[in-house]
């Protein structure tokens, strides 16, 4: 089952999750010019923990390194830091801690650079495991002119259970 799940998590990500690491100069016009579709995989390490039914602190923080794709092939790389979570009070359950491993698979429309995937999302969430479990979000943002989607599956180790809409942050690791 876990190999399963592994297998899915990492087919969401496609070839993009293994995407040349060169790194795009974004202020370079040739660069950007023509490129409105950006695929993009994302694996990621992290931790969820904490207390949280409607009043309380539920928060996963995760590492890693956002490789997208153009439609035109041009390829970008960007380490990053993946925070969800935010206010005390919101419509989140969740109690335990986990350790988690994942891949997602963005999507981003009508934007010239990736770095415009960077910033925040409305997430809907799931997670659960008593020793083993698994997770899953899908988050969308949604600004003038552009739309992203993010898919998410995440192999978790630990305890406990959550689920939830909250805010999902991607920063850029300096």
């Amino acid at each position: 089952m876990k190999k399963l799940i592994l297998f899915l998590a990492f087919g969401l990500t496609g070839a993009f999750t293994h995407a040349n690491t060169e790194a795009v100069v974004m202020n370079d016009e040739a660069s950007i010019a023509g490129n409105r579709l950006w695929a993009c995989g994302l694996a990621f390490k992290g931790t969820s923990k904490g207390i949280k039914v409607i009043v309380g602190h539920f928060k996963t923080v995760a590492y890693g390194t956002l490789k997208c794709k153009s439609i035109k092939g041009t390829r970008y790389s960007q380490d990053v830091k993946v925070t969800i979570g935010h206010h005390w009070i919101g419509p989140t359950a969740g109690i335990g801690y986990f350790k988690l491993a994942g891949a997602s698979s963005e999507v981003s429309l009508f934007n010239s650079s990736p770095d415009v995937i960077l910033g925040k999302y409305l997430v809907a969430q799931g997670e659960a495991a008593i020793i083993g479990g698994v997770g899953a979000f899908t988050a969308v943002k949604v600004g003038l002119p552009q739309l992203a989607m993010n898919i998410s599956l995440q192999l978790l180790h630990g305890l406990g259970v959550q689920v939830g809409i909250d805010k999902l942050t991607i920063s850029a690791i300096d």
